[in-house]
């Protein structure tokens, strides 16, 4: 009995570290589709290109979310925190911007990716970052 539950904890615990790997490699996975987009728009390096994504208001608020602030935050951009905190309007849960993300960037999102480029302790992509 002992040897099944250890079997059975042993093969949780494998599928646990598998589905983690899954999901860091979707995120890495949509991070550079995301850098290849804005690459495609714009001259420079993964930052410069999502930083001028960001800044253009041709493009659409939600894709400058989408495109710009989240990838931003997962290849956590130094550069970019300056500008991500001119945006936020101080509202983490994006109360603001909810049901509107077509007219107005989301603060949630703007909030997260400033906590990311923060952070040390989380395994994000900053090596894309190039």
């Amino acid at each position: 009995m002992k040897r099944k539950l250890i079997i059975i904890a042993a093969s949780l615990v494998l599928l646990m570290i598998a589905a983690f790997a899954v999901l860091m490699l979707s995120i890495r996975h949509g991070v550079k589709e995301r850098i290849a987009m804005a690459q495609e728009k714009y001259q420079g390096n993964a930052e410069d290109a999502l930083i001028a994504w960001l800044l253009d208001t041709t493009n659409s608020p939600r894709s400058r979310t989408d495109v710009a602030v989240w990838t931003l935050g997962q290849i956590q951009s130094k550069k970019a925190l300056p500008i991500l905190q001119g945006l936020y309007k101080s509202d983490p849960e994006g109360i603001t911007c909810h049901g509107r993300h077509d007219s107005v960037l989301c603060q949630y999102e703007i909030y997260k990716a400033i906590r990311a480029i923060e952070s040390t302790g989380w395994p994000l992509h900053p090596k894309l970052n190039k």
